[in-house]
């Protein structure tokens, strides 16, 4: 199974959009960019991916929102454990409890002290934003990269198939 270990601000809103709805009520279904939803959901789909929310909202209601419409896209999903605010921590933990990952992505637009070099090179940084702003969010050359990524473990599954 590929994993995609998802943040959602920084990677699935950005400056220009919430900027966009200022106007608006602060609700969950606001808070994420339909355009960007619709590249998660097609990179999703294109890599047969289960999302992992690492989102500091992901037991919120903007969590539960994402899922939700996650769900009826028949997209499987799940939620880190809540370790101290350790995002490294965490992925390391979901990834110890759920043996079955033959590979995953890390879609943040912030860089944690708790990755270590395995996280590191599996991350993909969303944005420009730092953690100070939200940035960009997710952009077609990032669906490329995870495609690219997430692709290749396909590739060597599929060679090993050939040598039988």
């Amino acid at each position: 199974m590929n994993v995609i270990f998802l943040d959602i601000d920084g990677v699935l809103n950005s400056d220009e959009y919430i900027d966009s709805i200022k106007h608006l009520e602060l609700k969950p279904e606001n808070e994420i960019d339909k355009e960007k939803l619709k590249l998660l959901i097609s990179v999703v789909k294109l890599t047969n991916s289960k999302v992992v929310l690492t989102a500091s909202g992901r037991y919120g209601k903007v969590g539960k929102y994402l899922i939700s419409i996650l769900s009826q896209f028949g997209i499987p999903t799940d939620v880190t454990p809540y370790i101290d605010s350790e995002r490294g921590k965490e992925i390391k933990d979901w990834l110890n409890q759920n043996k079955d990952v033959d590979d995953f992505v890390i879609l943040d637009d912030e860089v944690f002290e708790s990755y270590d070099n395995k996280l590191l090179s599996k991350l993909i940084k969303i944005s420009n934003g730092n953690g100070h702003n939200l940035g960009e969010g997710i952009l077609p050359k990032d669906i490329e990269e995870i495609i690219k990524r997430l692709e290749k473990h396909k590739k060597l599954e599929t060679n090993d198939h050939d040598d039988r």
